[in-house]
């Protein structure tokens, strides 16, 4: 059974400055904790619902700790409680370490919305992209509405925060940088260069002046209607973009 301590601990990681104090994260719901369970994370306890149990007694996890249903309302962050949770490690990085770098990559400049992030990670985790970088002002990997968002996919696809004007401007030669823009290139028209980074820019601003002066060309998403629209929602953009590429 988990202990008072416990329960207040897991509702602590609601908040970002006690996920970064104590380097740990929740993941809720089966889906995502046997995602997380069968990953190179380090999972420190699970936790579950009477309730939960009996309607899962095919998934056996060990040392699986019983928690009230009042308990997992308190631990967990969603508004209707999936029953199962567990508390993970941070998936630390050494910032100055090099990149394994795939062929194509996406590169996240200032992303704010979380549940935009998740949907990021699992829009590249269908169309086969291993290595998501961000620019140090994009939302946090660990905020739990991202991991929601996700739905397992922040334990396939890579994530790493760097320095993104300096990043970009090591990379090799034989890289393409793509940048999406509002009056950029036809994206429908464009045959991707073989090895090719593409970079999507936050909701709100698009991609930073810092970003954008290392940008090897500029592609945009046609509108169709003839009446004006607000600019495509960035994970929209995204799935589009990824779409295009791998077709």
């Amino acid at each position: 059974m988990a202990t008072k301590n416990e329960i207040k601990f897991l509702h602590s990681l609601q908040q970002k400055k006690f996920r970064q104090l104590h380097r740990r994260f929740t993941v809720e719901g089966t889906k995502s904790v046997a995602e997380v369970l069968h990953s190179g994370f380090e999972v420190e306890n699970v936790y579950a619902t009477e309730a939960w149990q009996a309607a899962h007694p095919d998934m056996e996890i060990p040392g699986l700790q019983t928690i009230s249903e009042k308990e997992c309302a308190l631990a967990s962050g969603l508004q209707t409680p999936p029953g199962i949770l567990a508390c993970v490690r941070f998936r630390e990085e050494d910032e100055n370490q090099a990149l394994e770098l795939p062929e194509r990559i996406l590169v996240l400049d200032g992303i704010q919305d979380s549940g935009n992030f998740g949907t990021i990670l699992r829009t590249a985790d269908w169309f086969g992209f291993p290595l998501v970088v961000c620019s140090h002002g994009t939302v946090e990997l660990y905020n739990p509405k991202t991991v929601q968002a996700s739905m397992g996919s922040f334990t396939r696809v890579r994530v790493s925060y760097r320095d993104l004007p300096a990043w970009l401007s090591e990379l090799p030669e034989d890289y393409r940088i793509y940048g999406t823009f509002l009056n950029g290139n036809d994206l429908r028209k464009k045959n991707f260069a073989p090895r090719a980074a593409v970079v999507i820019g936050s909701e709100a601003h698009g991609i930073s002046p810092e970003v954008e002066v290392l940008v090897h060309e500029k592609l945009s998403i046609p509108r169709i209607a003839e009446h004006p629209v607000d600019s495509l929602n960035a994970a929209v953009a995204t799935a589009l973009l990824c779409y295009e590429m791998t077709r």
